[in-house]
């Protein structure tokens, strides 16, 4: 059955909340600001989710050698400080970077998303969503990395962060259907489309089907039905239809008609519960 685990989230930057508390409130959140922190966590905790703050300042590096490592051309190019016998760069020194390099993100942002979507890495498949704040930035959503899945606008607040956390686990379900799916027709994208597409028309309709007939006391059409759906869903390896459609199935064989009620609502429920993830799954199947 998807989602088996719980589900985490790993949130950079600000967030009008204080990260501090809001890791001792919350066991399903990692909140962090600390550009160390971030890569220690992508490389030690598979997330199923990471919130990217993109305004930052240079607490991301604030250490001469990987300042260097993150200046563009033009720094290198600088004059050196005056009064210094060693002659540095202005990148030696945090208090002398000037502005245009504070709100130079890109270097950064590209080493963290090739940390993060590196194909043997924990969290190569993880959904990254981009926050930006205009406010702060104009030019920080022109900046945004194609990498990302999603975009928006900060701050977040810790209840648009539930409601972010609650669409994302929906999608993860939907996600988890895709796998499935692919895992049986071993990657054949065009198969697996095609049965996405038959069980979205047939399912419904069988459940109705089946309604009827056991409020009509047609047991042996019934159970012809639920045959044919548990044959279905047990070939594309939906588990969680298949359990309800399996114990219909054995009620209706040995004529425990008491017991067809309960089993029936329970599949109807888990064929919806699939169901619900149509325009999601056949409008972004291109993208897994």
């Amino acid at each position: 059955m998807p989602l088996k685990k719980p589900f985490i989230v790993l949130m950079t930057g600000d967030i009008d909340i204080n990260h501090s508390s809001f890791n001792q409130r919350r066991q399903d959140i990692i909140a962090t600001t600390q550009y160390d922190d971030i890569l220690m966590h992508i490389e030690t905790t598979q997330f199923d989710l990471i919130l990217l703050d993109l305004p930052v300042n240079c607490s991301v590096a604030t250490t001469p050698d990987r300042l260097r490592h993150f200046c563009p051309p033009w720094m290198e190019e600088m004059p050196r400080t005056a009064g210094s016998s060693l002659g540095r760069h202005p990148w030696q020194s945090v208090a002398s970077i000037p502005d245009r390099l504070r709100h130079f993100r890109h270097p950064w942002q590209s080493e963290l998303i090739a940390r993060i979507k590196d194909p043997l890495g924990m969290n190569s498949k993880t959904p990254v969503i981009a926050i930006v704040n205009p406010a702060k930035d104009s030019q920080s959503e022109q900046q945004c990395p194609t990498e990302f899945d999603d975009i928006l606008t900060g701050p977040i607040t810790e209840q648009r962060l539930n409601e972010l956390i609650d669409l994302w686990k929906t999608k993860a379900l939907a996600l988890d259907y895709i796998q499935i799916l692919l895992s049986k027709t071993k990657n054949n994208r065009h198969l697996t489309l095609t049965l996405f597409e038959k069980l979205f028309e047939e399912l419904p309709l069988q459940v109705i089907d089946i309604k009827d007939a056991l409020e009509n006391k047609q047991y042996d059409l019934a159970r012809e039905i639920t045959h044919k759906l548990n044959g279905s869903v047990s070939f594309c390896g939906l588990m969680d239809i298949q359990q309800p459609a399996n114990a219909l199935e054995s009620c209706l064989l040995n004529n425990n008609y008491a017991s067809t009620h309960r089993h029936f609502l329970m599949l109807q429920q888990r064929t919806l519960n699939f169901t619900c993830h149509q325009k999601f799954i056949l409008e972004n199947f291109g993208k897994y």
